[in-house]
This record gives C-alpha cells, sequence and structure tokens, in this order.
C-alpha cells in the first residue's frame, strides 16, 4: 500500500508543478519569477523536511504523513479554482512544498524500520520505481491534459488524484511486521556503520548539487521548450524519457554492489551530469534534450539511490526519520537555490545560461568532496580494508 501511496503523491504532485510551469510560461512570465516559484517550493520543502523525520520519529510516522497529505489536497483544491494570478501559484506552491516536506521522510522511514541489508535495498528500490513511475505519469499527464483541457481541468485531476491519496494512507495502518526489526539481514560491522555515515554526508553535496540542476528541469527549462516551438505533449515525453533512465539506474544500483563505499563511481557519475547539462544548454532540437538529459539523468539516479543505502546502512532504526529527513532537506536547498539563481541567470543571460552555471557548480562541489574523501574518510578506508 505505501508504494501505491507514493506513486501517487508524486503523480499528483508532478502533474501539478507541470501544468503550472508550462501555464506560465505561456503566459510570458520571466525567467526570475518562474524561478522565485521554484525557490519557494523548494525552500519550504526543505525546511519542513529537516523536522518532519524527527517529529515523525518520536510521535509518528503515520500522523505526519497523512498531515502533508491533507495539506496537498487542500493546496490543490486552491489552485485548481484560483489559478489566474502569479501570487496565488506562489502561496500554494509554498503550501506543496511544506506538504511534502512532512510526507516523504516520515514516509521513507516508514518503509524502511527494522529493516537492513538487501531487504532494506528491495524496499527503497521499490521506493524509488513507484515515486518515478508517479514523475513519469506526472509528466506525461501533464503534457497530454494540458494540450487539451488546459490549466484547470488539469488541476482538477491532481486534486482528484491527492484526495484518494489521502483516503489511502488514512486506511492504512501499521503493522505489526512494519515495526518489528529485521533478523534477516545483519546491519553491518561498526566500521561499515561509520563509513556509510561518512558517504552520507558526502551525498549531501551531490544532492545539492544535483538539485540544483533538475529543479531548472521542472522550473526553467519550460521556458527553452517553449522558445524551441516544441509542444506540451513532446515535452512531458522528453521528460519522462529521463525518467526512465533514472529509474534503469536505480535497478542496476540494487542488483550490484561494486559502487558501495566507492567514491570514484560517485565522481564519474557526478562529472557525467555536469557534461548532460552542457549538451542541454547547447540543444536546439528534442534530440539534443533528450541526450543531455540522460546524462543528467544517470547522474541524479545514482545520487539519489545511493544517499538512500548511507542513510539507510549508516543510522539507527529509531533514528531513520531524522537522517531521511536531513537528506531530503539538502535535495530541497539545492533545488531551491537552482530555481533562484538559474531563475537570475536565465534573465540576465539567456535561458540556455542556468545549466552552464549548474555544471559549474557540479564541478566545484565535486572537488570539494574529493578534498573531504582525501583528508578524511580515505583514511579510514585503508585502515578498514587492512
Amino acid at each position: 500500500m505505501l508504494y501505491l501511496i507514493t506513486w501517487i503523491t508524486d503523480f499528483a504532485g508532478v502533474l501539478f508543478i507541470f501544468v503550472g510551469t508550462r501555464h506560465l510560461s505561456e503566459q510570458d512570465t520571466g525567467s526570475t519569477m518562474l524561478g522565485a516559484l521554484g525557490a519557494l517550493y523548494f525552500l519550504a520543502s526543505a525546511v519542513s523536511s529537516a523536522w518532519s523525520g524527527t517529529v515523525a520519529d518520536r510521535w509518528g510516522r503515520r500522523q505526519v504523513s497523512i498531515a502533508g497529505m491533507a495539506l496537498l489536497a487542500v493546496s490543490l483544491g486552491v489552485n485548481s479554482y484560483w489559478n489566474d494570478e502569479y501570487w496565488i501559484f506562489c502561496v500554494v506552491y509554498v503550501a506543496a512544498g511544506i506538504a511534502f516536506g512532512m510526507i516523504y521522510p516520515p514516509l521513507m522511514a516508514w518503509l524502511g524500520h527494522g529493516q537492513s541489508g538487501q531487504t532494506a535495498s528491495r524496499r527503497y528500490l521499490i521506493f524509488c520505481l513507484a515515486f518515478n513511475l508517479g514523475i513519469v505519469s506526472g509528466q506525461l499527464t501533464g503534457g497530454w491534459a494540458f494540450e487539451r483541457f488546459g490549466v484547470g481541468i488539469s488541476l482538477l485531476i491532481a486534486l482528484t488524484l491527492a484526495s484518494f491519496n489521502l483516503i489511502l494512507i488514512c486506511l492504512h495502518k501499521e503493522s505489526n511486521n512494519e515495526g518489528n526489526l529485521d533478523t534477516d539481514d545483519h546491519a553491518g560491522t561498526d566500521m561499515e556503520v561509520s563509513l556509510s555515515q561518512s558517504f552520507a554526508r558526502l551525498a549531501r553535496f551531490a544532492n545539492f548539487g544535483g538539485m540544483f540542476s533538475m529543479s531548472m528541469l521542472w522550473f526553467l527549462l519550460p521556458q527553452l521548450v517553449v522558445s524551441l516551438d516544441i509542444s506540451a505533449d513532446r515535452h512531458g515525453l522528453i521528460l519522462a524519457s529521463g525518467r526512465m533512465i533514472v529509474m534503469s539506474t536505480y535497478l542496476l544500483l540494487h542488483l550490484t554492489s561494486f559502487w558501495q563505499h566507492k567514491f570514484r563511481i560517485s565522481g564519474y557519475a557526478q562529472a557525467l551530469g555536469a557534461v548532460g547539462l552542457i549538451i542541454l544548454s547547447l540543444a536546439h532540437s528534442s534530440f539534443g534534450l533528450v541526450l543531455g538529459l540522460a546524462a543528467l539523468s544517470t547522474m541524479m539516479g545514482y545520487n539519489y539511490f545511493a544517499s538512500l543505502f548511507y542513510n539507510a546502512t549508516g543510522s539507527s532504526h529509531q533514528h531513520k526519520g531524522r537522517a531521511f529527513g536531513l537528506n531530503e532537506a539538502s535535495l530541497g536547498l539545492g533545488a531551491a537555490g537552482g530555481s533562484l539563481i538559474g531563475g537570475v541567470a536565465a534573465n540576465d543571460w539567456g535561458s540556455r545560461a542556468p545549466f552552464q552555471l549548474a555544471a559549474l557548480l557540479i564541478t566545484i562541489l565535486l572537488v570539494v568532496q574529493c578534498i573531504v574523501w582525501w583528508k578524511s574518510i580515505r583514511p579510514a578506508q585503508k585502515r578498514f580494508h587492512g
């Protein structure tokens, strides 16, 4: 049931974001204003994520998730009725950001409570596939519905999904199995746990840079797509193709272990993402957008799944909500920065400049990670391996 709830949550949320940004882009809303809208959404999500996991650990994961779902449904209800002014979108996006920050850290801790090793990896794989299928569904449905019905009906579809989801999570109870510790998989040695904690901290740098970039796809790419005269249908299909790459990356990481506690693999992934952003900045056709998005999506898939693995294996069962909350907060802060700074860059230097800026940031953050790994983590790994 939790996987179904995850799918519908992102289905509704991404449909809402796609339709809103496409509508505002077609209304000639400026890049700075679009970027500010994204920054408000992601900053609200980051702040909400930072505390919701800890609150959920103490007061109950189900209760916090239900409150978030209710807020999301109310937000979409307001936006489906009032959608003719920019400031309305600002208010609704802040509320929706808070809602998502209340939903995901508790939900992720709920899924992983009492689980470790391969069992935890399998659960998080299905979780990742579920929310990415939700993103794909939202992008494809958003493109299709917006092209045919416009903004109002499209937002009503998102509201219907969110309302149904609220009913589902209210009906779902925490079972005894979800609350018991897993005895099949060991949690790892103290050294492995320590390494996971160190790599989880590195992953926050990678996630910050990755979401700095990805937020531009959601809030700033629509302007470039509209300028290239690409239809809403094809726009949704392009974004969905990137999500399929992300899901394929999740599956590869779940089925293999060569990447675990190997910093060079993370470095390769981030370098590929930077190359993808440069390709996006130079693209003049759908093919160029798909090619750049494929490279960027590979990095995003690696960054997120690796961060889930390291937070799951590096935190105790009693504090998973806090760990996942901090992880989601790093994502939200990166996305807020990308939306705001990217919007200013697009306004001053053109719609392609944000992607070049993001490539530069990823490169800088990768250098910082290399320094931290070399000075702090590499010596511990050498001792661990003898």
